[in-house]
């Protein structure tokens, strides 16, 4: 039985690597503030092997829902210090440009009010400031001449323009309301919102990796730690897994690698771009659409990723309900800690079944996450799920469980292969990695 790929590190890149070392005891901790999360590690500088460069600091990524990115680079220049924040930001936008905006444009709108919709959001409201300084936290101009704001809703980004008249007590005289007219009216705002959100609720899961950046001492030239081998940490998980654990890990791992089911997971994505079929009204997303299969965000899911599970030991059934026949397959399963997973979030077999994963409970040790306990349920083909593209499994790239065998065409098995063993000698699973022996 082959160990597992972590088994046995890189020796040689620990004394001698092409390229800066990671920081270590990398750290994601809360900064116990909404939106407020503090990352922390060690100085590069206490490796050894980093001293053929001259370390400039580090480069912060971040990715969420989906550990295996995509990534996006949090800092423009290396950072020196060994501590970052990554928080809400305050950006201010002057003269947007909404006179095609409105979602109620006064007697003609559907609520009677002159109400428009902001490209960002949340607008920041002065907590120190009354309600009624409205005029304060957005200012609106109609073709040049300020109007008077209304009412803020924040969360939503509407903006209501006064449409009633005032009166002026000092000259006894009634002034007009500032409002669009006619389409042609152009109408400007001015605000301030929140930019660079961090999402901290329902569990969203929220990944980053750090990077060392330095330059070679021989020649100058600049490197940095490549991605895949960055020092990592998320949200989830406050502590990183010691030796002791990582040991438990493994030999979990062990157990999966020659019992455990090799199946594809989709992570369903929380953060991204919003989908167009999403209301306006609830804030839900169209069960149907084919753009973000009914999560509101676009592509829905990020994956597929190649996990393994504990073996299927549950019973099929054919159940009749008021919407027909449909297939129930349920049971409780486990996997090891990473990929990190959550409720929604869905696998597929290698027989193209497709299951629902449930609640996820994550024993822990001191916060370091060893294991992954979930229920799966079989979804039925009409299930919006069963839209999202995946390549054909048999063509999945995994390696030393697929090859082509002479004379019998184009078939794929799944099965291993050991070139020290003569093929008469040889005995041959259908696991990842099991080992094959000399008959006796």
């Amino acid at each position: 039985m082959p160990s597992p790929p972590d088994r046995f590190p890189h020796i040689v890149e620990q004394f001698d690597p092409a390229s800066p070392l990671p920081p270590l005891n990398f750290s994601v901790q809360s900064g116990l503030e909404t939106g407020i999360i503090d990352l922390r590690w060690s100085s590069p500088a206490e490796l050894p092997a980093n001293s053929k460069f001259t370390l400039l600091g580090v480069n912060v990524y971040r990715s969420f829902d989906s550990e295996f990115g995509p990534w996006f680079r949090m800092n423009s220049l290396p950072i020196g210090a060994t501590f970052w924040r990554d928080k809400t930001r305050t950006q201010v936008v002057y003269d947007e440009d909404v006179s095609d905006k409105f979602i109620s444009r006064g007697p003609t709108g559907p609520s009677g009010k002159y109400v428009f919709k902001t490209s960002n959001r949340p607008i920041i409201i002065d907590e120190y400031r009354t309600v009624d300084c409205t005029d304060v936290n957005v200012q609106v101009t109609i073709n040049g001449v300020q109007a008077s704001v209304l009412k803020i809703i924040s969360e939503l980004g509407e903006v209501e323009i006064d449409g009633m008249p005032s009166f002026d007590v000092a000259s006894q005289t009634k002034i007009s309301p500032i409002i669009p007219t006619s389409d042609s009216d152009v109408v400007l705002a001015s605000y301030r919102f929140l930019g660079n959100n961090v999402p901290t609720n329902l569990g969203q899961r929220i990944f980053y990796r750090i990077t060392t950046v330095g330059k070679s001492i021989s020649d100058g030239e600049l490197f940095e730690t490549p991605l895949d081998r960055a020092a990592t940490a998320n949200n989830q998980q406050t502590e990183q897994i010691d030796w002791i654990w990582k040991e438990a890990v493994r030999r979990n791992k062990f157990l999966l690698y020659q019992a455990g089911e090799r199946v594809k997971v989709f992570v369903r994505k929380k953060v991204g771009l919003k989908c167009g079929c999403s209301s306006n009204l609830h804030g839900q997303a169209d069960a149907t659409c084919l753009v973000c299969f009914g999560t509101a965000i676009i592509g829905g899911f990020e994956g597929p990723y190649d996990m393994l599970i504990a073996p299927d030991d549950a019973e099929k059934s054919i159940a009749q309900s008021n919407r027909g026949r449909s297939l129930t397959h349920s049971y409780d399963t486990w996997t090891g800690p990473s990929p990190l997973l959550s409720q929604r979030d869905f696998i597929v077999k290698l027989n193209g079944d497709r299951y629902s994963i449930g609640p996820v409970r994550s024993p822990t040790s001191r916060g370091m996450i060893l294991q992954q306990h979930f229920s799966i349920s079989h979804l039925d083909e009409p299930d919006i799920r069963y839209k999202v593209p995946v390549l054909d499994t048999s063509v999945l790239v995994s390696p030393q469980t697929r090859y082509m065998v002479n004379g019998q065409g184009k078939e794929t098995p799944m099965v291993t292969e050991r070139q020290a063993v003569v093929d008469e000698r040889e005995f041959r699973g259908n696991t990842v990695t099991i080992e094959n022996h000399h008959r006796r």
